[in-house]
């Protein structure tokens, strides 16, 4: 039970800890367990690369089926196979990290290890800073698709609907009215741009913070029964939460590269 046990002052603590500094940088525990989840993805990326057969072996077929799920998963949102193919190592890579990294703090004795009193390894996840940045550099790809998709003019124009505005009054004074509506309603499309980097993060993070809190609760208060079960459902939610960040990132690129029947 007590390789189980979290401490609650750890898990309640909103930023995660300094570890050690290097030239000057702030060196956490989430970042070095974020580390460790990038090198071991790119083993896996190298190991399964080099074993790849004509006739594939058990691991092999996991793989393969896990990949065509992707696949399955991002052409379902995005309509079409030509953005699925080019979605798939983004949204699989994804799924991979996060889901990774939601789990890894799960593993019994993990959080016991220290360094100068300062515990070593915290959940990626569990730090905002990484998840607020990881969305915001999927909402800006999101951006620089739409960018190459319709350039600077009409990728501006869905927020800054000056033509509109134009079109509508010369064809009345009602359909101009409506065009302002339509105008500023393109202005807060801004807002709810920035508003989906903050659903991203908030959404990833709130669940895992959460689920570490009442996990030390549970493992503190009650027998290894309970904790067990609560266990189990922190390993589905975080492989969950995972699937859902990426689903929504390929969603919001799909809208960011829809075309409209006017520009279709």
């Amino acid at each position: 039970m007590s390789a189980l046990r979290v401490p609650f002052e750890e898990a309640s603590s909103i930023q995660p800890e300094t570890v050690f500094t290097v030239f000057g940088l702030s060196i956490t525990n989430a970042m070095l367990l974020g580390t460790i989840v990038t090198i071991l993805l790119a083993v896996l990326c190298i190991y399964t690369s080099r074993r790849l057969r004509l006739k594939p072996s058990r691991f092999q077929l996991i793989i393969e089926r896990l990949t065509f799920s992707f696949h399955s998963l991002t052409r379902n949102i995005l309509g079409t196979e030509a953005a699925a193919d080019a979605m798939l190592p983004l949204i699989g890579t994804l799924f991979l990290f996060f889901g990774i990294s939601n789990i890894i703090a799960l593993i019994p004795g993990l959080g016991s290890f220290t360094y100068n009193g300062v515990a070593l390894f915290r959940t990626p996840t569990n730090d905002f800073n990484m998840t607020f940045s990881v969305a915001l550099a999927m909402i800006v790809l999101t951006h620089v698709a739409s960018l190459r998709t319709f350039g600077v003019f009409g990728h501006l124009g869905k927020f800054f609907k000056f033509k509109e505005v134009y079109l509508g009054f010369k064809q009345g004074f009602g359909p101009g009215m409506l065009s302002i509506v339509d105008f500023i309603i393109g202005l807060l499309d801004i807002v709810s741009e920035l508003a989906k980097v903050f659903s991203l993060s908030l959404r990833l993070f709130g669940n895992m913070f959460a689920g570490e809190i009442l996990a030390a609760v549970l493992l503190g208060a009650f027998a290894i029964a309970v904790p067990t079960i609560w266990l189990g459902m922190n390993l589905f939610v975080g492989i969950l939460q995972a699937m859902v960040f990426g689903a929504l990132t390929a969603a919001y690129y799909g809208l960011a590269i829809q075309k409209t029947e006017e520009t279709a």
